[in-house]
């Protein structure tokens, strides 16, 4: 049986990990080819801009396999579009550029024989090249064979297998999300009939730098702010413990507040996140651009979460 695949990685200024990730990815590709006969495979990297040395990195490892797409400017559901507009292959495989996998990844991914399924992901953090190494060298010594899979509602994209169907039926990413567009997506498809599944045995590694996810924090506040009712409405329905300790926080802040009626001076107390955001950031733009970002996100969060739970969200997601 013949496979038609087309592989996009999506990055910028990434090449701290790239050059690792490649690899990774590299030997997957040697190990499906060794497996699986008459696979017809593309590998697509769309570069966000970067100003480092990522697409130099891209070319020595994959040398003349990759097709490199210059799209500066452009946030992570746009880039992950143009892999499925530039793309082939009946199965779309997104293998970001910060994850290290098993040799194994594209071949149980494939084997596994559904339309939408993803690897387990484990995020590490780490504080030097060696560490990398480590991470690196040991996927590609200890790993399975086997394909062991469950459903999920979703599938956090690391690496992903997407049959072209389901974009046909559930249209692309959502193109205003800077976060949770991979939640969005899954959510969507499961609306249409698509089930998510989850390989629970081949885990890949999101390899991180910082402790807190930095999309936040470097996306321009008016990027942010596009699509936040949507962003607030798939938090709610699927929160993190930290997303929904925030939203009980905003919740109790803006109650008191409401309290100033009686107690004047417990108005006050909506300052104090933004005293927070601009202690936690030195700088008075930055956190009073952070405390934006939080204030309408959470806030918007608080009527939403109990809204998820007595209204079916496929009446919701696809109307906002």
């Amino acid at each position: 049986m013949g496979y038609d695949i087309s592989i996009g990685i999506i990055g910028k200024n990434s090449s701290w990990i790239l050059r690792y990730s490649l690899v990774s990815l590299k030997h997957s590709i040697e190990y499906l080819r060794s497996r699986i006969k008459g696979v017809d495979l593309e590998v697509i990297y769309v570069d966000g801009g970067s100003t480092d040395d990522s697409k130099d990195v891209v070319r020595s490892i994959l040398k003349d396999e990759v097709r490199i797409i210059d799209a500066p400017r452009t946030n992570i559901p746009e880039a992950r579009n143009i892999v499925i507009k530039e793309s082939s292959g009946n199965y779309i495989i997104y293998w970001d550029s910060d994850i290290i996998a098993p040799p194994t990844a594209l071949t149980v991914l494939l084997r596994a024989g559904k339309p939408l399924v993803g690897l387990s992901r484990q995020d590490v953090y780490v504080q030097n090249n060696e560490e990398i190494e480590n991470l690196l060298n040991n996927s590609l010594t200890n790993y399975d064979e086997k394909v062991e899979i469950k459903e999920a509602l979703f599938t956090v994209f690391s690496v992903n297998l997407i049959h072209r169907d389901v974009f046909k039926e559930v249209g692309a990413s959502d193109e205003r999300l800077t976060q949770a567009e991979d939640r969005d997506f899954g959510i969507r498809a499961r609306c249409r009939g698509y089930k998510s599944y989850l390989v629970t045995n081949i885990t890949a590694i999101d390899v991180n730098r910082k402790l807190i996810s930095d999309v936040p924090i470097t996306t321009s506040l008016r990027q942010y702010l596009r699509g936040i009712h949507k962003k607030a409405l798939i938090y709610s329905y699927t929160p993190s413990r930290r997303q929904l300790l925030n939203m009980i926080a905003y919740a109790i802040v803006h109650t008191l507040a409401l309290s100033s009626i009686i107690v004047p001076p417990l108005a006050l107390i909506e300052t104090l996140p933004l005293i927070y955001q601009v202690y936690k950031y030195r700088r008075i733009g930055k956190g009073v651009e952070m405390w934006i970002k939080s204030l309408s996100l959470y806030t918007m969060m608080i009527p939403m979460y109990p809204l998820t739970k007595i209204m079916n969200i496929c009446n919701i997601i696809n109307k906002i």
